[in-house]
């Protein structure tokens, strides 16, 4: 009867994922697994739903435990990777398709694809990282240079910045500016892309509710 239930969510599931009610196939994958909590299949099912839905931190544990429980799979190497890749984290995502690729269940042509995508996404980051400050700094250069242009024709000679080292300062100064922008803007985007993967804040102090409700023993 247990079989048979499990066998019947597994089934439901699937055609929630079908649909695309990705949500939906997380409960009962969910449901399964109180039955058989180191159900291999049952795992990489709710991690890929759990992708779907944009839950990245908690389709890791399912992928962590997939690793726990079968070590020399490729399985959790690859779902790991498909999380890492969908979260814009490509350095991580390629190391754990070299993992699956090498296991011996792995699937090597998804591996390897995975692999070449990775590639491809690591050079245009770094391509945006060379281009980005540099961006900036013309952004910069252009815009004090219009500046300049409406405050002289505004103030003619009156100007505070009427001197030609003022002009080449100020503009110097706005592509310096706009050059640490387009940096840091790079680096706020690379956090960001880690944030994906951390869990959401405990607004409520739930954690340690848990822990004063349930103390650890020494």
């Amino acid at each position: 009867m247990e079989a048979q239930m499990q066998k019947d969510l597994r089934n439901l599931a699937r055609e929630c994922t079908k649909a695309g009610k990705h949500t939906e196939a997380f409960f009962h994958l969910t449901h399964a697994l109180n039955a058989d909590p180191d159900n291999l299949e049952l795992l990489q099912m709710r991690a890929k739903a759990l992708i779907q839905c944009e839950q990245y931190n908690l389709a890791l544990m399912d992928a962590d435990k997939v690793m726990s429980l079968a070590p020399n799979s490729g399985m959790g190497h690859t779902i790991r990777a498909d999380i890492y890749f969908t979260t814009f984290n490509y350095d991580k995502a390629i190391e754990n398709y070299k993992k699956g690729f090498q296991c011996k269940d792995g699937n090597k042509e998804y591996c390897m694809e995975g692999i070449n995508k990775c590639k491809k996404e690591i050079v245009k980051d770094k391509e945006l990282d060379r281009q980005y400050p540099y961006i900036g700094c013309a952004l910069g250069i252009f815009i004090s240079s219009v500046i300049l242009v409406l405050d002289y024709l505004s103030f003619g000679k009156e100007s505070y910045v009427a001197h030609p080292l003022l002009k080449v300062a100020s503009t110097g100064l706005a592509a310096g500016i706009c050059y640490s922008i387009g940096l840091l803007y790079r680096r706020s985007v690379k956090h960001l892309r880690r944030a994906l993967l951390e869990p959401p804040p405990d607004l409520f102090n739930l954690n340690d509710k848990e822990d004063e409700d349930h103390p650890h023993e020494d």
